[in-house]
């Protein structure tokens, strides 16, 4: 068997995961998580990746993203604001 197909590693960071994930695919590698046991990431901006950008790598080798959540919270909910503030033991004051 020949030398394994080498690719470029694509510039992940700084895009919203869901988008890194599609160009990793397209340039033949696959986008992971730090965490291997987690499912993957589609929520949130790219802040880091292993290896970078640039590199050779095998076609289909993992590259490690890191993700920043979004800024609005996390979830669907919204955020609810008590009527009275609350003291310290968080009864209302």
């Amino acid at each position: 068997m020949g030398e394994p197909d080498l690719v470029l590693v694509p510039a992940l960071v700084g895009l919203p995961a869901a988008d890194a994930h599609e160009l990793a695919i397209a340039s033949r590698v696959v986008a992971v998580d730090p965490d291997p046991d987690t499912p993957p990431t589609v929520s949130g901006t790219v802040t880091d990746q292993d290896p970078k950008a640039g590199f050779q790598v095998p076609a289909g080798a993992p590259v490690t993203i890191w993700v920043e959540p979004d800024d609005d919270g996390g979830g669907n909910m919204p955020r609810i604001e008590p009527d009275k503030p609350l003291d310290g033991a968080g009864a209302n004051a």
